[in-house]
């Protein structure tokens, strides 16, 4: 009839092995880990570099074939970030090539600028610097 011994398959009942409870543990915890990494680098923070991709986007425009011409300038102030003003500036030697506002001393801004080989004339290429800077 019954047994007052309990039988060995109610015995294992509810129990695991070390080694599964390690492997499980260590698989939430690292799941864990993960999801915190990706949800930290996914919130928006204040000082987000707006600067270099605005550089690259003018540089796009400015130089679409890796040389820069003056004459596109100008359109390049339409590529700036919602919410900024941007100014693009040339420089190649003593020449200058600008548009967009000039920030104001006290307006917040965020600048970027990179060199480039620059169009002077059909046939005369100098080095040069390009800057943009945006501001609110």
């Amino acid at each position: 009839m019954g047994s007052a011994l309990p039988s060995s398959a109610s015995e294992r009942r509810g129990q695991v092995s070390p080694t599964a409870a390690l492997v499980a543990v260590t698989a939430i915890g690292l799941g864990l880990s993960l999801y915190a990494t990706a949800f930290a680098g996914a919130v928006p923070t204040t000082h987000r570099d707006v600067a270099t991709p605005t550089l690259s986007a003018v540089h796009d425009v400015v130089a679409p074939a890796g040389v820069a011409a003056p004459g596109e300038v100008a359109p390049s102030t339409s590529v700036g970030p919602d919410g900024w003003e941007l100014y693009v500036e040339l420089r190649a030697g003593d020449r200058r090539w600008s548009a967009g506002p000039a920030p104001k001393p006290t307006a917040e801004s965020r600048a970027a600028d990179r060199r480039v080989p620059i169009r002077i004339s059909p046939g005369q290429v100098r080095s040069g610097w390009l800057r943009v800077v945006i501001h609110r």
